[in-house]
């Protein structure tokens, strides 16, 4: 888990200083791995809030494309 350590950190670091680029970071690993979501333990509401709250910041970004993908993901769940 020592290399996860890394990751995690760099994943802090850009929510830190940079939320739009957390939150596309966060998309582009939703929409490029979907099974891996489906199959991640969290429970299914935890999951359909996060998506949700994607799907709002893209909304008021009028990034439409990207609600479009996410509210695809959402629909699977």
């Amino acid at each position: 888990m020592e290399g996860f350590e890394n990751v995690k950190k760099y994943l802090d670091k850009i929510e830190r200083d940079s939320l739009d680029k957390y939150l596309r970071v966060c998309y582009n690993v939703l929409v490029s791995s979907p099974s891996q979501m489906l199959d991640h333990d969290a429970d299914v509401p935890l999951k359909l809030r996060g998506i949700n709250k994607l799907i709002k910041y893209f909304e008021e970004k009028e990034e439409f494309e990207k609600c479009t993908e996410l509210k695809r993901l959402r629909d699977m769940l």
